[in-house]
Order: structure tokens, then C-alpha cells, then sequence
């Protein structure tokens, strides 16, 4: 069996790591944090969640296609709930951006 080192654990470090997978790999997936995830983590500072990074899913079908490789399908695991808006700025004059996933909603 051949091996392979993925070094790092977030999205794209994880999705390496499972099509290596499908290929027959034997995989080792190393990373500095003690979570997989990277910078889609959720942590709290001061009593406030803060999101690390990305955390809005704008391309489910890349989940869907993972999933696939293994025979799976993505909504027997997870469920995607759409947000309306994906994100909403605050600003410190108390105005506020909502942004979404069109210009419509933007």
C-alpha cells in the first residue's frame, strides 16, 4: 500500500487526505491545532463567537462530490441550512452591510 503525508487539517488539507483515500492511500494527516478544521473553527473571546475564517458553504456540490467517492451521499450527514444574509457587518458608526449570495440580497 502506498502512504502519503498531508500536512495540514483544514478544508482543503481534509479533502486531500480523503481522495487520497479513495485511491487506496494509507494517509497521515498532521496539523499544528489541536481541532481539523483550520480556519473553519468557531471560537469564543470575551463571551462572543467569532468565526476563524470561512464557514459560509458557497460550493456544496465540492462536499457532494467527497462524499461521492466513498459511495456516500452529503445530506445523509450533514444538513446545509441556507442563510439569508450570509454575513452582516456591523460597523462602529451602528450602521450594518448585510451580504449575501446575490447581488439581490446584497
Amino acid at each position: 500500500m502506498k502512504h502519503a503525508l498531508v500536512i495540514g487539517g483544514g478544508f482543503g488539507g481534509m479533502a486531500a487526505a480523503m481522495r487520497l483515500s479513495a485511491k487506496n492511500y494509507q494517509v497521515t494527516l498532521v496539523d499544528r491545532a489541536p481541532m481539523l478544521g483550520g480556519r473553519g473553527q468557531v471560537f469564543i473571546k470575551n463571551g462572543y463567537k467569532h468565526d476563524a475564517g470561512p464557514t459560509v458553504i458557497t460550493a456544496p456540490f465540492l462536499l457532494e462530490e467527497l462524499f461521492a467517492l466513498f459511495n456516500e451521499k452529503l445530506e445523509d450527514h450533514i444538513k446545509l441550512v441556507p442563510l439569508t444574509p450570509w454575513y452582516r457587518f456591523y460597523f462602529a458608526d451602528k450602521t450594518s452591510f448585510n451580504y449575501g449570495g446575490t447581488l439581490d440580497e446584497t
